[in-house]
């Protein structure tokens, strides 16, 4: 066997092997909303997360799950395994299927999360062999329970230039169930937008009543803004024997599946209302019948987009790449088309998807930025009691802004 560099553990979401993909963790359930959920449990409910995970390979591996408490920053938190968890802290997945007529063949595996018994945030590690260096897979994953009540408010943005392009948003916490010697310190709230991991803001305390134990965050300025956004471009890979929606060919070369989705171009016009999954996908196979984890095709799959070529970088992002600006992600200029490309290797279903623009002064200059848009907000209160070993996640709630579902 060749050299194999060593893995080091990322505290996020991220494959350490190339043939790790469709990486998914949601609420069990059978609806396409639960697979859309984000990754979040209440303490001692009934409904579970669920990890799943295709490996791209002809022969099953054993796999093993750790979990990691974290703070709110993600970082290691002083929580021992026997404080958050009643079993050792390596779990085996044992549930897996082989892939059924596939031109690609792979292995679908899928685990379910045990009970927690501490709140936080958490990373799972998904490792080869009971080695714990031999890392295929981290996943970020949160545990709640709402022991503060939490209010939160969407609205224009206070800021006269940002006022048709910004949502900002109001919070405010009672922590009548806690005790806390500094609420500024022992509290902090944490906002994400659309399950982005750089769509999220650290909100800061802007009035603070200890005698009736509330907390306001309502800051005035442009330290609350999100830009709106503009709604996510999409595509239908559900089916390789016609073209779905944006896909201008589809079909098979060397037995392989393919599809080329539509030349893109920058959006000039105002804002356009359309239903999209707020950069999140799900798998679908129309021609499978029905068992869409193993019937699925993964599909070379090209992105194009036409402007002029330009010393700025140009990104596509959607939770399908875990929004990750890297070498895959970033679009090479093509020089007989004249179009920036990239090309994904895809689980058949319906993606999200958007671009981002290195520069600075205009990192939606592809996409606009409209205060309409829809956005699903996430709202994390964390704690640190006296003593704790790490942050606890006492409450969270969601502002589906401008829901249209």
């Amino acid at each position: 066997m060749g050299f194999q560099a060593k893995k080091e553990l990322r505290f996020e979401d991220e494959t350490y092997e190339s043939t790790i993909k469709t990486v998914r963790m949601y609420p069990e359930g059978s609806s396409i909303q639960s697979s859309l959920a984000p990754a979040i449990a209440e303490l001692d409910q009934t409904t579970k997360l669920l990890l799943e995970f295709d490996d791209l390979r002809d022969d099953a591996d054993y796999y093993f799950v750790q979990f990691i408490h974290c703070n709110s920053d993600w970082t290691p938190s002083d929580l021992r395994p026997n404080m958050y968890l009643n079993n050792f802290n390596e779990f085996e997945v044992e549930d897996f299927e082989f892939s059924s007529e596939s031109k690609i063949n792979y292995v679908h595996y899928k685990y379910r999360l045990p009970q927690f018994q501490s709140t936080g945030n958490y990373i799972a590690v998904v490792y080869r062999d009971r080695n714990k260096e031999d890392i295929i897979l981290s996943k970020r994953f949160r545990v709640y329970q709402n022991e503060v009540g939490v209010g939160g408010n969407i609205s224009r943005s206070s800021s006269v230039g940002d006022r048709l392009t910004h949502q900002r948003i109001e919070v405010t916490i009672n922590y009548g169930n806690l005790n806390s010697i500094d609420p500024r310190e022992d509290f902090k709230v944490i906002v994400r937008q659309n399950q982005r991991p750089d769509m999220q803001l650290k909100l800061n305390p802007t009035f603070i009543d200890e005698n009736s134990k509330v907390i306001r965050y309502q800051n005035l300025g442009s330290e609350n803004d999100f830009p709106g956004g503009n709604e996510f471009r999409y595509f239908d890979l559900s089916t390789v024997n016609f073209k779905g929606r944006n896909v201008i060919d589809a079909g098979f070369e060397n037995n392989k599946p393919f599809a080329q989705l539509g030349i893109d171009e920058m959006r000039k016009d105002g804002y356009f209302q359309n239903l999209d999954l707020n950069g999140q996908y799900y798998i679908r196979d129309l021609e499978g019948g029905g068992t869409f984890a193993i019937t699925s095709e993964y599909i070379a799959t090209t992105f194009s987009l036409k402007t002029e070529k330009r010393l700025t970088d140009i990104y596509l992002l959607g939770a399908f790449n875990n929004w990750k600006r890297d070498r895959q992600s970033k679009l090479k200029w093509n020089t007989q088309k004249e179009v920036y490309e990239t090309e994904y290797l895809l689980k058949q279903g319906w993606y999200d998807y958007s671009y981002w623009s290195a520069d600075p002064t205009a990192p939606n200059e592809f996409e606009q930025s409209f205060f309409e848009t829809e956005n699903l907000y996430e709202i994390y209160v964390y704690f640190k009691p006296i003593g704790g070993r790490g942050d606890i996640l006492v409450g969270y709630s969601r502002i589906d802004y401008n829901g249209r579902r």
